[in-house]
């Protein structure tokens, strides 16, 4: 009878266990480690629900549309994608169409059904349909983290300029988020594995977002270059994805030829590694800042203001996430 309540006891604590709420912020289309950052998440809504994708960084609509196929491809469309401020006008490379944007060229997702009835009715007395406006990424992102106060993890794995937008209309909404698991910055090591430091992408294509987000109070840990230019998806694991034959893995090899290049660097989906298998990292507290051309620096003698992966088992992780890539079965909606 003991070992029925124990059992009884320990089951209703397991389902009684509310998910992970989380945003998935990304500049989906450039480096391919966005595709397997957010394919990554997908495959883990056992533990996470994902609250919404936004997007940043240049053609922002196109990341959008990306995101939305990947979705629809998987029969996740139910999430909900914000379209970040476009910055597509700030030099030729922000502008660019990028190769993977034409997996979804044409794709037109299922329209909203929320307003379907009240247009009807509005229509049966003579009225014009109301046109539903979507909020940006980043008011969905302040929005939520209004709503839901301390409960949302946000995994950033773009350039932060949704976050600064955000900073410059509430500098204490971002204090909100439970944590941020941000994919920015070189601290000791640069994209060599190795020093010296880099200017990383994430930081150098917008500077001074980089600054306000790094000085903004959150609560910021960060997979920089020294926990994540070392995770390489070798051939091996690229052939297995690809044999796998299911809607994401395809999604993941079309993504992958489109790209262009031979080995990824899994730079994003790290973030996420952070926060789901903490195990397999090393962390240290320091203080940080950015320099006026986009390096971030420790500096020694002050407080903290943030926490940045130091070291990572890169085995455990990859055969992590490819058992998460091979043992799934996301299936479009019929």
């Amino acid at each position: 009878m003991k070992k029925l309540i124990l059992f009884l006891f320990i089951s209703l604590q397991v389902f009684g266990q509310q998910k992970q709420k989380v945003i998935f912020d990304c500049d989906l289309g450039d480096d391919i480690d966005d595709a397997y950052a957010l394919s990554l998440l997908l495959t883990m809504q056992d533990r996470y629900e994902i609250m919404g994708i936004t997007t940043c960084y240049g053609r922002t609509e196109d990341r959008a549309r990306l995101a939305q196929k990947l979705l629809a491809e998987t029969g996740q469309a139910k999430i909900p994608v914000y379209e970040g401020r476009n910055t597509s006008s700030q030099n030729e490379r922000a502008n660019w169409f990028a190769e993977q944007f034409y997996w979804a060229e044409g794709f037109k997702p299922a329209p909203k059904v929320a307003p379907v009835f009240a247009n009807q009715y509005r229509q049966t007395i003579g009225l014009s349909p109301l046109k539903q406006k979507e909020p940006d990424a980043a008011e969905f992102i302040r929005s939520t983290l209004t709503q839901y106060p301390g409960e949302v993890i946000i995994f950033s794995v773009g350039p932060v300029t949704n976050f600064a937008d955000i900073i410059d209309q509430d500098p204490q909404v971002m204090k909100k988020a439970k944590a941020i698991y941000a994919m920015f910055g070189s601290f000791r090591l640069g994209y060599s594995a190795k020093a010296p430091i880099d200017a990383e992408w994430n930081v150098v294509v917008d500077i001074p977002a980089a600054k306000k987000f790094v000085h903004s109070g959150a609560n910021i840990i960060y997979a920089g270059l020294d926990v994540t230019a070392m995770v390489k998806l070798d051939r091996n694991n690229r052939d297995k994805i690809n044999q796998r034959q299911s809607p994401l893995t395809n999604a993941l090899s079309g993504l992958y030829v489109l790209w262009g290049n031979e080995t990824p660097t899994l730079f994003d989906p790290v973030a996420i590694g952070m926060e789901a298998y903490p195990a397999l990292f090393q962390t240290e507290k320091v203080h940080i800042d950015v320099d006026d051309k986009g390096f971030t620096h420790i500096i020694p003698e002050k407080t903290p203001n943030a926490e940045i992966g130091t070291s990572i088992d890169s085995a455990g992780f990859i055969d992590r996430i490819m058992k998460k890539y091979l043992y799934q079965n996301l299936q479009p909606k019929r």
